[in-house]
C-alpha cells in the first residue's frame, strides 16, 4: 500500500498513512481532523475534503487497489 508523504501540522513528521483515492480523484490520508496533514484528503469518518462524499473511496497500492470496505479500511 502506498504511503502518505504529508507533514503533520505543527510537528514536521511524515504523517506515514495509507493514502486512499476518492471517485472524483481527490487522493490523501485520513485523519481525524481537519488540516492535521499537509497530504489529508479525508477525515477519519470517510468524508473526502474535496466533494464531500463519504464511503467512496479505495486504498491505494503499489500494483493494484482494494474496495474499501464499510469503514473504508482494508479487508
Amino acid at each position: 500500500m502506498e504511503r502518505c508523504d504529508g507533514e503533520r501540522a505543527g510537528y514536521h513528521l511524515k504523517c506515514n498513512g495509507t493514502l486512499y483515492r476518492c471517485e472524483c480523484g481527490n487522493v490523501g490520508c485520513m485523519q481525524n481532523k481537519e488540516d492535521a496533514c499537509s497530504r489529508q484528503g479525508f477525515l477519519a469518518s470517510g468524508r473526502c475534503l474535496k466533494c464531500a462524499a463519504t464511503g467512496k473511496h479505495e486504498m491505494l497500492t503499489a500494483g493494484a487497489t482494494h474496495s474499501p470496505t464499510l469503514m473504508g479500511d482494508p479487508a
